[in-house]
């Protein structure tokens, strides 16, 4: 067995280990990217995107501004959408890309219209609004997002 004075060598040794192996993975890991979006105008670009990669036409669209207080107001789009579009799979791409930036989007179904409501906030401050909602007249558009 081992020795007091050999064991207390053998601990330091593994802990020299140890660092040097930490200092390693530490060196090769990726850098941390802070994404953060500056002002309205990058977050409703991001917005545009989304919609623009879901295949919404731009007539399917109405975008109006709600006055929250005297210095807020915030804008809310409201999108038609075909019964088979798949609003799961469009909140779901949303949140991937708004989670980079630190922000959150939640939703909220509505039953039995199966509309969605996304709120996109930060720091506890809803900015967007998107309700998507149903209508069974665009059911003969092609919609590749099922």
């Amino acid at each position: 067995m081992l020795d007091k004075k050999n064991g207390k060598k053998l601990v330091t040794v593994l802990l020299v280990l140890s660092c040097i192996v930490s200092g390693i993975i530490l060196a090769a890991s990726p850098d941390y990217k802070n994404y953060q979006i500056e002002n309205a105008r990058e977050l409703d670009s991001l917005l545009n995107v989304h919609i623009q990669d879901a295949q919404i036409k731009a007539e399917q669209i109405r975008v109006s501004s709600i006055r929250i207080d005297t210095i807020f107001t915030r804008k809310e789009y409201r999108i038609e959408v075909p019964s088979r579009f798949s609003k799961t799979l469009f909140h779901v791409d949303l949140h991937k890309d708004l989670f980079k930036y630190d922000m959150q989007a939640p939703a909220k179904v509505h039953f039995p219209s199966h509309d969605m409501d996304i709120y996109i906030y930060d720091q506890g401050t809803v900015l967007r609004s998107i309700r998507l909602t149903t209508n069974p007249e665009l059911d003969s558009l092609a919609t590749p997002k099922e």
